[in-house]
């Protein structure tokens, strides 16, 4: 009964103990990772085991029915956002690549730009130079206007006197930025004369430093539009011009002469400058494959280029040159030409208001030229009339030299005194007129480098004196050589001529002036070697 009894009591337990082990490895092999914790929980006292028991029920919790399945839901979540990270971020990527593509495609067109520009820059500016030199051989010398810009021969009394000059030195710029503009920059070397000293400190002096120095100013500064005229056919290569700039005048009579290097142009001579500050339109008007036409029109500063604006006026130039049977080039064939220009002496306006015996600086001033000529390429000769008022003044005359008393030099000797002033009352009247015939011309030997060429003017600086003793003629004539396409060289003869033979000027012919004896000026002789360098 007892051996019974302790065998029942152990089969129970090991029954018991089987119970008890399952959920243990249950729960173990969860913990392994394998399954979830599962819980139990008695109803009655709603106590928590990890243990299964009597009255105890499995615990659930709602919407999760095991730890796999809240993992599950947690890895979603966590690709989801993953993978809205990585879209965004190649949306990125592929901006950043079409940004970098574009800013790369902006530098190659802007090196390509730069490139193409720098290999152009050889098309788009030009430098030259251009030098007038001479050796100059007074036989006779006397007072008068200068033969060339910037020469100064002393006056009666030295002859013999010779010199070598430098008469024009210009470093030319010229720059096109497109096809529509030009800009020209002319800088000019030319003589300076000196009038005064300057005090230094209490007990010294200098002397000045710019007698006979060579000094640099602008000879040429302009813009050209050379589209101003595109719109009509006729004239679509003229242009409009703004800038200190040529004349309408001179620098095409000049290229019609060709021998500028040797003498200057009846105006130039006289007293039109090369150049004027101002606003102008120029250009040929064609028909077909022929010019017809060629105009220079402007409005410029009545002071020079090389001196300042003291008027409250402007000046207007114009020329106008027609070719009746057309020409293939500027100045091909039969040509006929006028020019005007109307204008006013360079003072200011409170100065041009005093009421004086000799207004000539301050009096209205015209120039008139009137030309026929005939070109081709072996040869070219042009007959002018002139007209002026006022247009001539002694210090015109006496841009060659002159006596003391016209510059105020001290002292003075009064030698030249009543030459002087009746000089200053033929030509400073306000009031004279000018006259003049000229003709001009150059032939080219066929299979030489030689050129013939010369120059007549005769001139009459006041019309309304009965007998002028200022009455000139000018002559030019020389033989150039064509040493290579930059280098030219010629040899001539030039000579100022007062034809009237010597005699007293009458008193009252001018108002102030009294009678002048040995009225007429000596003549002036000079051989001249030049050289032209223009590259």
């Amino acid at each position: 009964m007892k051996i019974r009894n302790k065998l029942i009591w152990l089969i129970f337990s090991l029954v018991n103990i089987c119970v008890v082990m399952m959920p243990w490895q249950a729960s173990a092999q969860f913990a392994g990772g394998l399954t979830a914790q599962q819980l139990w929980v008695d109803p009655a006292s709603g106590q928590v085991f990890i243990r299964p028991g009597h009255g105890r029920v499995p615990l659930h919790f709602e919407g999760a029915s095991s730890r796999t399945a809240i993992d599950q839901q947690v890895a979603k979540k966590v690709d989801e956002r993953v993978h809205q990270s990585e879209m965004q971020m190649q949306a990125s990527t592929t901006q950043l690549q079409t940004s970098n593509l574009q800013l790369q495609q902006q530098v190659a067109d802007l090196q390509q730009g730069w490139k193409g520009y720098m290999s152009n820059f050889g098309n788009k500016i030009k430098v030259g130079t251009l030098l007038y030199g001479d050796y100059s051989l007074y036989t006779h010398t006397g007072f008068g206007p200068q033969f060339l810009t910037q020469t100064n021969p002393p006056g009666p009394g030295n002859n013999m006197f010779n010199s070598f000059d430098i008469t024009r030195t210009y470093l030319n710029l010229l720059f096109f930025p497109t096809d529509d503009w030009l800009f020209r920059f002319t800088p000019n070397l030319y003589r300076t004369i000196g009038s005064s000293n300057q005090k230094f400190g209490t007990n010294e002096s200098l002397g000045t430093s710019l007698n006979g120095n060579l000094g640099l100013r602008v000879k040429y500064a302009f813009l050209r539009y050379n589209k101003g005229f595109d719109w009509w056919q006729p004239a679509k290569s003229d242009t409009i011009t703004v800038g200190q700039q040529p004349n309408p005048l001179v620098d095409w009579e000049e290229q019609f002469f060709r021998y500028r290097f040797v003498a200057l142009t009846p105006w130039n001579y006289l007293s039109l400058s090369s150049s004027q500050a101002g606003i102008s339109a120029q250009g040929p008007i064609t028909i077909g494959e022929k010019q017809y036409l060629d105009y220079d029109v402007g409005v410029f500063n009545n002071a020079s280029f090389h001196a300042f604006e003291g008027t409250n006026t402007k000046e207007a130039m114009a020329r106008l040159s027609y070719w009746p049977f057309g020409a293939n080039w500027r100045f091909d064939g039969l040509g006929l030409t006028g020019f005007f220009n109307y204008g006013y002496g360079n003072t200011t306006p409170d100065a041009a208001q005093i009421p004086t015996a000799f207004k000539g600086p301050n009096s209205a001033i015209y120039r008139m030229a009137a030309m026929i000529h005939y070109s081709t390429e072996q040869m070219g000769i042009m007959f002018e009339y002139d007209l002026g008022k006022n247009s001539f003044s002694s210090g015109n005359f006496f841009s060659g030299s002159g006596p003391p008393q016209q510059f105020g030099t001290t002292p003075a000797p009064p030698k030249f005194g009543a030459f002087n002033t009746m000089t200053n009352g033929i030509l400073n009247t306000g009031s004279s007129q000018q006259q003049g015939f000229d003709v001009l011309g150059r032939y080219h030997i066929p299979y030489t480098p030689f050129d013939l060429f010369g120059l007549y003017e005769w001139f009459m600086p006041n019309t309304k004196i009965s007998k002028d003793p200022l009455d000139f003629q000018r002559w030019v004539v020389g033989v150039g050589y064509q040493y290579n396409e930059f280098l030219r060289f010629a040899l001539d003869s030039q000579n100022l001529l007062f034809y009237h033979k010597q005699f007293t000027f009458p008193a009252g012919e001018v108002s102030g002036v009294g009678a002048t004896p040995f009225a007429v000026p000596g003549d002036t002789h000079v051989f001249m070697l030049n050289v032209e360098f223009n590259y």
